[in-house]
């Protein structure tokens, strides 16, 4: 293909994406706005390293979690440096900013999504570590994910495509270690 088509590819694929990011959006006078809004920061970062912090001091004694927790903590870190490496070479903007998000502070590129990121690495280490518990990890990774795109701060396929890549290092760590 040559750069033309190119172009036109990812012009129609930013159409589509728009479109069904739209088709996601949840207004602030909506009544679902509020779980909206804290699905899209159940992927924060502070809140998952104090969520590892703990899971490592509770199962400090058992090897298979504990083991299990550093590798799920070094797959965050790890997609994380590639979520970022990505954000910088794409520098892709925000469908829109929107008060209390970090966007406005730090991050002003959209693609991929960190949190989506890392909720790839919740609902694959998650599941793992915990079969019995994988929908919920799942179904929180999921709210997380289109909570970012329904507020206005990601398109969805930031999102998705965070979540692949979250997915994919923890799946890459997981077949190494």
């Amino acid at each position: 293909m040559d750069v033309v088509m190119w172009r036109r590819l990812w012009h129609r694929l930013h159409e589509v994406d728009t479109h069904l990011t739209e088709r996601l959006h949840v207004p602030t006078d909506h009544p679902a706005r509020l779980l909206v809004v804290l699905g899209a920061h159940l992927g924060d970062g502070p809140l998952w390293l104090i969520l590892w912090g703990i899971g490592l001091w509770y199962w400090r004694g058992e090897p298979r979690l504990f083991t299990g927790l550093l590798k799920w903590v070094g797959s965050a870190m790890l997609a994380a440096v590639v979520t970022y490496t990505i954000k910088f070479v794409v520098r892709r903007s925000r469908p829109r900013e929107v008060g209390g998000f970090y966007s406005q502070k730090y991050d002003v590129h959209a693609f991929p999504s960190g949190h989506a990121t890392r909720m790839g690495t919740v609902a694959w280490w998650g599941s793992v570590l915990f079969p019995q518990w994988a929908p919920v990890f799942g179904g929180v990774s999921m709210w997380c994910i289109l909570s970012r795109a329904a507020v206005g701060v990601h398109y969805l396929g930031d999102v998705i495509a965070g979540f692949l890549v979250g997915m994919g290092v923890s799946f890459g760590v997981w077949l190494i270690l």
